[in-house]
């Protein structure tokens, strides 16, 4: 006999191809040579799990998106007002750029962007 026996074969398969699949596919042919049973019902509950598990990748990804696109949003609020009020009234903001207390409000304004930034960035950034 040449080879290896189909079990182990599909045992090995993510080694050569990695991927979560792959190794699913090789326990369900390895479960299904030594427990026996009905390897077509096995089979289809696995193609079964793979789609929902591609449908919740999906779901999380567009979930994400729009988390990325509320937080892009929510960051960029505080430029454009500053922005608007400048255009409006340029010496109400003076003071930020002219005195020390405006500088180090100005730095921790963005020491705080930055967190936020940061945080969410972690909260966006999961895996399924």
């Amino acid at each position: 006999q040449m080879g290896l026996s189909i079990p182990d074969a599909t045992l090995r398969m993510p080694e050569t191809m990695p991927c979560t699949e792959a190794s699913f596919f090789g326990i369900v042919i390895q479960i299904q040579s030594q427990a026996g049973g009905n390897l077509s019902e096995a089979l289809g509950n696995l193609s079964r799990v793979l789609r929902d598990r591609k449908k919740m990748k999906a779901k999380v990804a567009a979930l994400s998106m729009e988390a990325k696109a509320s937080a892009a949003i929510i960051g960029a609020l505080p430029f454009i007002v500053a922005f608007l009020v400048y255009l409006s009234s340029p010496a109400y903001l003076m003071p930020l750029f002219n005195t020390s207390v405006g500088n180090l409000i100005l730095g921790c304004s963005a020491v705080w962007m930055s967190i936020g930034i940061l945080v969410m960035r972690k909260m966006m950034n999961f895996e399924v």
